[in-house]
């Protein structure tokens, strides 16, 4: 059940790293693999769904780390041009915005997480989100726009300073 229910968003999580379809269904299905193998399932007591997207995204890295490791060796480090996007501290802050994201998506309540889950990260219609959950469609619009309001309250907070540096 948790296979076909976070598949699909695990591997879209994935891909965020290692970007490639192929090595992120690869990574995915690792990850499940192990986690049924060795029961892992028995000794979580708080949340699959957080379990799951934690040890994707380690093993994204990890599989990063040791592509860079493999192609890139020392000798040739000063040849090979840092892209903009890809500077140190931009990656760093990336990383510490998606974190404060899934953490301001995992404070809210379990109600309007899960339909703020089932629409951004799953990609469903509100309308299709009101029929599994059996809500009225008003239900389901009003707690998404409580959601982003909220997400974005948390979110804003932290990184409000650096988004106005950014822009001078």
């Amino acid at each position: 059940m948790l296979f076909r229910y976070y598949y699909r968003p695990l591997c879209s999580h994935a891909v965020r790293y290692v970007s490639s379809k192929e090595i992120a269904e690869d990574i995915v299905s690792d990850i499940f693999y192990k986690f049924h193998l060795e029961q892992t399932y028995l000794e979580i007591h708080s949340s699959y769904r957080s379990y799951l997207f934690t040890s994707v995204r380690h093993r994204a890295f990890d599989y990063v780390r040791s592509e860079l490791k493999r192609n890139t060796s020392m000798q040739f480090a000063e040849l090979v041009a840092i892209q903009p996007d890809q500077q140190p501290d931009q990656i760093t802050q990336y990383e510490d915005l998606c974190n404060d994201v899934e953490n301001a998506v995992n404070s809210l309540p379990l109600k309007r997480r899960r339909i703020y889950v089932m629409h951004r990260f799953e990609g469903k219609k509100y309308q299709e989100i009101a029929t599994e959950l059996n809500l009225s469609l008003r239900t389901v619009e009003a707690q998404m726009y409580q959601a982003l309001h909220q997400v974005r309250k948390i979110i804003q907070k932290k990184w409000f300073l650096l988004f106005i540096a950014f822009l001078r």
